[in-house]
This record gives structure tokens, sequence and C-alpha cells, in this order.
């Protein structure tokens, strides 16, 4: 068998692939796959780090509006259209998955044209322009919350199946357990507090959290874990040298962490994003959760997705307007030391799909079978 993957830009929309792509490998045995990226987003370094065969077309962010802008967006995705189908010609898949990501429309859009079925997995509450536009185009369109499929009212077929990492992250060994509580010197007589803001990072989470590490020599029952990204380490490195006459023996700072899933199980409460990968690790998982939605992402959808948590009592949301260090601290100190973390942990373990990258391979087979 033969299968394309596509998406990129941001691991939420690379990790679910590469989720997908383990779960046939170990299903099929036999299978020949290609992963299609764009020329600047972040899946050529962890794609090929998972060896799968990666070529780039160019893509671009599609414009709502004319403008000159919009223009040169539309070159560039005829241009990745072009280069997508000369792809598709030559490796000749059974099958088309797109995860989201502006590289996914030329490549669906070629896949359709070719005749090559397509299946369009959508991670957010609320999906892009991208996968709207794919999905009239598409075999099956798979969403990871319920009331997603609103947004497709001109798909041939929409299916829930939530997030493949939800499945993925609980299939942790203890040797990776361990071997990640020695690599970060966690200390498992401690609650963890683990804080990430996306594959890249963010200067504001970051600003906040490097004034908050004084205040955890005040707390030797927690320890932090902060993960800066790996555009920002030098920068909060410097920052927390010049600020802090040393740092507590309870926190440790690290650019950027390959292999979460370990980390994570061993997790008190995470401070992060509301990215839908993210989200999917927490609710399997059972994870209490601090969730700062990002406020440059398209359509705001990042705090719609930490919104469904929060209706359900299984996060607690701070809009990075509102964030300071007081009120992080304080937030901090409702999980951890109030009841309030044990209820957010059954609340997002009700909302777990565990079965999401089952449910997925089993709709690009039925695509597949329609070639």
């Amino acid at each position: 068998m033969r299968v394309v993957l596509t998406g990129g830009g941001t691991g939420g929309h690379i990790y679910p692939a590469i989720a997908l792509w383990r779960r046939m490998v170990k299903e099929l045995g036999a299978l020949e796959v290609l992963y299609i990226g764009s020329e600047r987003g972040l899946e050529r370094d962890i794609v090929t780090r998972e060896g799968l065969p990666f070529t780039a077309i160019p893509a671009a962010g599609l414009k709502r509006s004319l403008s000159p802008a919009a223009l040169r967006t539309f070159v560039t995705t005829l241009r990745g259209y072009r280069r997508a189908r000369r792809i598709l010609r030559r490796f000749r898949p059974d099958v088309v998955v797109g995860t989201g990501g502006y590289v996914t429309l030329p490549v669906v859009f070629a896949a359709s044209r070719a005749g090559i079925p397509a299946v369009v997995w959508e991670g957010n509450a609320r999906p892009g322009l991208t996968n709207q536009l794919c999905a009239r185009r598409a075999h099956a369109v798979a969403v990871s919350f319920p009331d997603s499929e609103r947004w497709f009212p001109r798909a041939r077929r929409v299916v829930v199946t939530g997030n493949p990492r939800a499945s993925e992250v609980l299939d942790v060994s203890d040797e990776r357990v361990q071997s990640a509580r020695r690599e970060y010197r966690l200390d498992p007589a401690r609650r963890l507090v683990v804080c990430f803001a996306g594959s890249r990072g963010a200067e504001t989470v970051n600003r906040v959290i490097t004034g908050l590490i004084p205040r955890f020599a005040q707390r030797p029952t927690w320890q932090l874990l902060y993960v800066t990204g790996g555009a920002h380490y030098d920068e909060v490195s410097e920052e927390i040298r010049r600020s802090h006459e040393a740092v507590p023996d309870n926190v440790r700072v690290v650019p950027f962490i390959h292999d979460m899933p370990p980390v994570l199980r061993q997790a008190s409460v995470v401070i992060t994003r509301a990215g839908s990968a993210t989200l999917a690790e927490i609710c399997a998982l059972g994870l209490a959760s601090i969730l700062i939605p990002s406020p440059y992402v398209t359509a705001n959808h990042q705090e719609e997705n930490a919104m469904r948590l929060a209706e359900r009592g299984a996060a607690l949301v701070i809009r990075e307007r509102e964030l300071t260090p007081d009120g992080l601290w304080a937030a901090l100190g409702r999980v951890l030391d109030g009841g309030e973390g044990v209820r957010m942990r059954d609340a997002a373990r009700a909302m777990a799909t565990p079965r999401a990258v089952e449910d997925l391979f089993q709709l690009v087979m039925d695509a597949a079978r329609h070639r």
C-alpha cells in the first residue's frame, strides 16, 4: 500500500500524521509512505528525524480578501499544486491524508484531480479555511470535537475520531518514563509542573514564567520543567542569569523536548497553549492544566479549543492579555494545593478519545478501498 501524508507548519499538524503512520505500519507491515510538506515549516526536521521520506512543495497561507499579498499567495499555491501533481503521478498513492496547514490544500486538490481518494483530518474545534476548502474534495473528513461537523456542510462524510495523539501518548513504556526522569533530573517525590508553549515557544509566556522561577525556592515540594522553545532558549537563559542570583534546584530549563509523552506521564499540572494535539494528550493522560491560548492563530481557534475543556471543568484558562506572574502563581496553588486539580484530572479523562488513531486508520483504509 502507498500513502501520502501531508500537513505542516506546526507540531499540531505534523505529529498526528506521524501517529497515524506508526499505526499503519503496525497494522499493515508493508507500507510505502511519502510525506509532502512545505518548504519553511517544522515538518522537514520532525519528519526526517522519524525516518520518513520527505519532499517539499511551495505553500502559503490563504487570504480572505483581494490584495497584492493574496495574488502572491495564489501564485505560490498554484506552483505547489503543479508540483504536487507531478509527485502524485510519480508516486501513485492509494490514498492521501491531509492533517492541516497551508501545504494540505495543493496536495489534496492535486489528489482530487488525479482521482486519488483523500481523508482530511481537523484537530481544532474551529477549522481553518484550508481544511474547509479541502473537505469538499475529500472522501471523508475526520474531526476531533463532536460539534465540529457543522463547519463542513459540503463534505461527503464527517466522522468524529479525536486526535491520534490521544492514542499514542498512552503507549509509553516504563523505560521511556525512567529515561526522561534521568535526563531531566525529575524527582518523583515532588509535584511536577511542566510548562511549554508549543513547538516554537512564546515570548509572553516565557517572560511570565521567567519571573516566577525564584518563587519555586519557596515551594520545595514542587518542581518546574520549563521548555522555552528553541527560538527563545538563549534569550531566556540570559534573562535568568541577569535577573536571578541562582536558579532553585527544583527548576529545570530546556529548549525543547522531542519525546514529550513520558514527561507528561509524570506531570501534576501542565501550563501550555491550547493546540489540538496538546489538549488530546492532556485528556488522554487525565492531566490538570492551565491553558494560555495563543491569540495569534487563525480565527482565535485556540481559545475555542481551550473553552471546550474549561466548560467541562477540565482546565483553567488564562488569556494572554490577562497573564501575570501573580495570577499564574495563584492558579498553580489552586490546582496543586486544593482539590481542584483532582476534579480537573477526572474531567479531562472523561473527554479522552483513546481510540482516535484506530478510528482514523479505519477511515483511511475505507477511503483507500475506493481507489
